[in-house]
């Protein structure tokens, strides 16, 4: 039988619960945003299924800062997740998001948080060494040219960056794009609207980020 999946409120106070800095819970909020565009873009519609992508971005990284070594991150976050009784899809797709695991990535939302996590932290690296940093001010070949630049953002890793693009279909350009829409409206909210981020604090439940805006017509 398929344990239920727990509410994003549960998953908010999981993540707050292991992650005090604040810069991991704007990343976690980010990468929400990203597996539900994601998820619209691979047809998921249902609220419930849009959900579940999000919770695998918010959890994706609940377990680093206490864990932060190749040796325990993700394998202590998956060890906390069974034991609180989070369904297995999550579970899964939450390991396989690090290559060094071995888990194999067969659905689309274990595939997509790939896609998802290193380049949502990428493009909001591009935002800030903008004039304006804004995430909305971002253009896409901006970010594909930083890419190449191995000096800039030099912790994120390029090899994940381009292995999620083909595991989820899609050209570079596009996945760039989705992403950088998948921000903007909550760019406030992670600092990359200009102005510095308000704290985010264990309660309330940051608001769920609403769809990005559709992409330009060709």
């Amino acid at each position: 039988m398929t344990a239920p999946v727990p509410s994003r409120a549960a998953a908010w106070s999981l993540l707050c619960e292991h992650t005090a800095s604040q810069p991991l819970r704007r990343h976690a909020l980010a990468v929400e945003a990203s597996m539900r565009a994601l998820a619209l873009r691979a047809g998921v519609t249902d609220p419930a299924g849009l959900e579940t992508w999000g919770l695998v971005g918010l959890l994706h990284d609940f377990d680093y800062e206490r864990f932060p070594t190749e040796q325990d991150h993700v394998f202590r976050g998956m060890e906390i997740l069974r034991a609180r009784g989070w369904p297995e899809q999550i579970v899964k797709a939450v390991g396989g998001h690090a290559f060094y695991t071995g888990i194999a990535r067969e659905t689309p939302m274990e595939k997509a948080i790939v896609a998802a996590d290193e380049l949502t932290g990428f493009v909001g690296a591009c935002a800030l060494v903008r004039p304006s940093k804004r995430i909305a001010d971002v253009p896409v070949e901006s970010v594909v040219k930083r890419m190449k630049d191995k000096a800039f953002a030099r912790s994120v890793d390029r090899e994940y960056i381009r292995r999620g693009a083909e595991e989820v279909g899609l050209p570079l350009p596009e996945l760039v794009a989705l992403v950088l829409r998948a921000q903007v409206p909550i760019a406030a909210r992670l600092g990359l609207d200009g102005a510095a981020a308000p704290d985010l604090p264990d309660e309330p439940v940051p608001p769920e980020p609403p769809p990005p805006a559709p992409a330009p017509a060709p």
